[in-house]
């Protein structure tokens, strides 16, 4: 009992942690080569403004003055980005018949999730992991074509306010993640946790920008609108392209996790991760607020298989990236509703197969979905063709399920050496998308 008062007296210590600031800079996206900026600026500091002296060609779109949804998409799939179990591997308990500690389970656990049983009294695990992310979608709009339509801004009222531009973007985002790990036995039921990630990530958007006109040239100024002040009348295309990277720590996690109850052939635990701050938000290192997410495993030892449930609830802070990261302005992180179930196999002493469905549902998230624009007046360029239509986005607010299928095996090398590969596959749209996220890595019982 003891214990348990502890680990929930942590827990909410750790918690109340969550208001205080941790390091992070704020302010404005002006000459900022963050990668966070990286759309904000993409057109320049004051927007998509066009070379024109004798009025302000200045055009608008959500896709760059508040670009919340897909930097709130990033800093979500930062809290959730799955990090390898850090309590899987050889798991102990004490044999009072024979006096010495000995494994409690045949299995070497789960992957992404966790199990009930914790190492043992003492123990000592180490590991490391890698994972790689090609992020292909958000909301199930493909990443390499995104479309948006930027309307003029109404001042006057004049016929060229008429005039918008269209555009396809893309938008390439790569993130390796290197994360090592370690946990300790305090007691037989008590265990801590810490994981700490390294990220490596790479950026580049490109933007393919079409003026469409309906107003006709001024009898004394000609041209309204164009991209090259030398050629007025035909430069009405123009590619804006921007690239960066951005590497160093990401948040660390700590996990506090005790088994509540053990019965013959199952348990049942309780766990907290705490997610520090510790990672550069503005350069998509880190969510930029403290996440806490207490769960429950229960898990059953049934011959060679081993089934598990994992059940919590992540209550997040506030971030600029869930906000207005071009004036700093902080939003709040949406929460999420964790839930995975799965087996892990015992094939033999050596080789454990490892199998999870995992589910997220994110509450209130910014959305970003597919719609159309439709041209005010007929364009110059056809105008027997009437009022056209081109393919836009709009941002929304939502709640969303992101589901995952993982599986991947653990190969008992040499003693208590062990190495893992896993697969984690996307199951639906929802959210920011990356296909198949392989895994790779090394542990260590001591």
């Amino acid at each position: 009992m003891p214990i348990r008062k502890h680990f929930f007296a942590v827990s909410l210590v750790v918690f109340a942690t969550g208001g205080l600031a941790f390091g992070q800079a704020t302010g404005a996206c002006s000459a900022s080569g963050k990668l966070g900026c990286m759309i904000p600026n993409l057109y320049g500091d004051e927007g998509f403004v066009l070379p024109n002296a004798f009025h302000r060609a200045h055009f608008l779109s959500d896709f760059q003055s508040n670009f919340r949804p897909f930097n709130g998409a990033i800093a979500s799939e930062l809290t959730r980005l799955p990090l390898a179990s850090p309590a899987s591997g050889f798991t102990y308990a004490f044999n009072s018949a024979t006096g010495v500690f000995s494994r409690s389970a045949q299995s070497f656990g789960p992957i992404l999730t966790e199990r009930a049983e914790t190492i043992g009294r003492g123990k000592l695990f180490l590991g490391f992991s890698y994972q790689r992310f090609s992020f292909d979608s958000i909301d199930g709009i493909d990443l390499d074509n995104i479309p948006v339509v930027f309307p003029h801004e109404h001042e006057t009222g004049r016929l060229y306010e008429s005039d918008f531009v269209s555009s396809r973007n893309s938008v390439d985002l790569k993130l390796n993640q290197f994360t090592v790990f370690g946990t300790v036995g305090l007691t037989g039921r008590f265990d801590v946790s810490v994981a700490v990630p390294i990220l490596d990530l790479s950026m580049r958007a490109v933007s393919n920008a079409t003026i469409h006109r309906i107003a006709p040239p001024d009898p004394a100024f000609g041209e309204s609108h164009f991209f090259d002040p030398m050629d007025p009348t035909g430069s009405t295309t123009n590619t804006y392209t921007s690239s960066g990277s951005a590497s160093g720590v990401g948040d660390m996690v700590v996990r506090l996790k005790t088994t509540v109850k053990r019965w013959e052939s199952s348990g049942l635990a309780i766990a907290t991760d705490v997610r520090f701050p510790t990672g550069d938000e503005r350069n998509f290192l880190g969510a930029g607020t403290f996440g806490v997410k207490p769960f429950v495993a229960y898990s059953i030892r049934a011959g060679r298989v081993a089934p598990h449930v994992n059940v919590g609830y992540e209550i997040n802070g506030s971030s600029v990236l869930s906000g207005d990261i071009s004036t700093g302005r902080k939003g709040h992180l949406p929460n999420q509703l964790i839930y995975a179930a799965g087996a892990d196999v015992g094939v033999n002493r050596v080789v454990t197969l490892a199998f999870d469905v995992l589910g997220q549902r994110v509450f209130n998230a910014g959305r970003i979905e597919e719609t159309t624009f439709t041209s005010p007046q007929p364009e110059l360029s056809n105008p027997a063709a009437g009022r056209q239509s081109y393919p836009n986005t709009r941002f929304t607010t939502g709640s969303l399920n992101i589901n995952s299928a993982a599986a991947g095996v653990k190969l008992n090398l040499v003693g208590q050496l062990l190495a893992t590969a896993n697969v984690l596959f996307r199951l639906n749209d929802a959210g920011l998308k990356a296909n198949v996220v392989p895994l790779i890595g090394l542990s260590y019982t001591f």
